[in-house]
């Protein structure tokens, strides 16, 4: 090799190692294609139909050379009258998704949902939007902003799960395969003043509701979900239908509908095809993991009612915020229903994990129907059970939001009642 190659290798290395010096916390992830970008080095156009890029109008060009370099420290902002009037926006340079208008200010949190086939993702999906939009995730004395900055997203979950569920009582089709590698999430951008004296916290929740099989298959998982792999926290559904003691244990009777029709695996196959792609990146800090034992509402089916785990019979008060205490205990009783339904290699897989890709873990139950749909897939009401639960707890553990430590709730009137229970399926 001669001096010229030599110094020219070197000259790019010390480039390359000053730049990432530079350029450090300056990326950020596109919502759709999840590759990394520079906010400040990408194409800014005027977009005022967001489903039509032909009326597309170009501002600002993607930057080169010198300008590049200033343009990925100093960001434009699009916060400006003339950006604001033009309604602007930044394209991926890769896949020219619409990015965020604030993606190079504000925090990006990506929460991925996932599970098998008929874990009941969607439809708990639909019902946390809809408790996101109704503003009950938050204890009443904080103000707080939410807004959506993806309505056409929105609006095709609005149709497909949440008219479905809450309009004609019916259970929603599950999710379809996906097709294409790029996705279209649905964005929240929150902001919580949580002190008066102080800014309120702000971030951009990135929800995405993909099929089980893109999950638990590993090639389709890396290609179709590879969020799952750069997501802040991960709220895996379990369902309850696919542990062989518990599905033995529940009535067999034609006029329940447990789930959809297509087969799914075993819960500890299931997590440990989920895990596997997560294992082989490197340097990645471990997330909080929230286990979600979903249909919660056929737990009431497994024993006599004079015997019923306690904690089906209250309901969280999310008026204070999350409580912790309340919380523990679930976890820990859904930790023994797991056990005490031959699932000890779950709970030690877990384990295993935890500390390496997962910090902390925690165990949940939900019902975001609260009934049991019958065999025609209709439901009598939709009344949410603990859909909260894992939500919360995960945006504590990332610390954007509080939490009190208190007496685990008023679970009982005071002539003895179950007050504020799950609805008896």
């Amino acid at each position: 090799m001669s001096l010229r190659q030599i110094l020219r290798e070197a000259v790019g290395f010390l480039w390359e190692l000053l730049t990432r010096l530079l350029y450090r916390g300056r990326t950020a992830t596109c919502p759709s294609c999840c590759q990394r970008l520079y906010p400040g080095a990408c194409t800014i156009v005027s977009l005022p139909e967001l489903q039509s890029f032909s009326t597309v109008v170009p501002l600002q060009e993607a930057p080169h050379g010198l300008r590049r370099a200033y343009s990925i420290l100093f960001p434009a902002s699009l916060m400006g009258e003339e950006f604001t009037r033009r309604q602007a926006v930044r394209l991926c340079p890769s896949c020219q998704y619409p990015l965020p208008y604030n993606i190079e200010r504000t925090r990006q949190v990506t929460i991925a949902i996932i599970g098998d086939v008929s874990s009941g993702k969607s439809v708990y999906i639909a019902v946390l939007l809809r408790l996101l939009e109704q503003g009950a995730f938050l204890p009443s004395r904080l103000p707080f902003k939410l807004t959506c900055l993806t309505p056409e997203a929105r609006e095709r979950y609005e149709r497909d799960y949440s008219k479905p569920l809450f309009v004609d009582r019916m259970v929603p089709r599950g999710t379809p395969r996906a097709i294409d590698t790029t996705h279209q999430p649905v964005i929240y951008e929150i902001g919580i003043r949580l002190e008066p004296d102080l800014p309120p916290v702000r971030f951009n929740l990135v929800i995405y509701d993909t099929s089980g099989e893109d999950y638990v298959i590993q090639t389709r998982q890396v290609q179709y979900a590879p969020y799952v792999l750069t997501a802040d926290a991960i709220i895996f559904m379990l369902d309850p239908v696919t542990i062989p003691k518990m599905r033995a244990s529940l009535p067999n009777d034609p006029h329940f509908r447990y789930g959809h029709s297509l087969s799914a695996g075993h819960p500890l196959d299931s997590f440990a095809k989920i895990v596997q792609p997560l294992s082989q990146v490197r340097g990645r800090s471990p997330r909080p993991l929230a286990i979600a034992l979903s249909k919660a509402d056929l737990l009431k089916k497994l024993r006599p009612v004079s015997m019923q785990y306690p904690f089906l019979w209250r309901s969280p008060d999310y008026r204070n915020g999350l409580d912790l205490i309340d919380l523990a205990g679930v976890d820990q009783e859904v930790r023994q229903i797991l056990y005490e339904h031959d699932l000890e290699r779950f709970l030690s897989t877990v384990e295993y994990y935890q500390g390496q890709l997962f910090a902390p873990v925690c165990y949940t139950a939900v019902s975001a129907l609260g009934y049991t749909p019958n065999a025609q897939g209709e439901i009598p009401a939709i009344n949410p059970w603990r859909c909260l639960d894992p939500f919360l707890w995960v945006l504590h553990e990332l610390r954007l939001l509080p939490a009190q430590i208190g007496r685990a709730g008023a679970v009982r009137s005071q002539d003895g009642a179950a007050a504020q229970s799950l609805p008896h399926p």
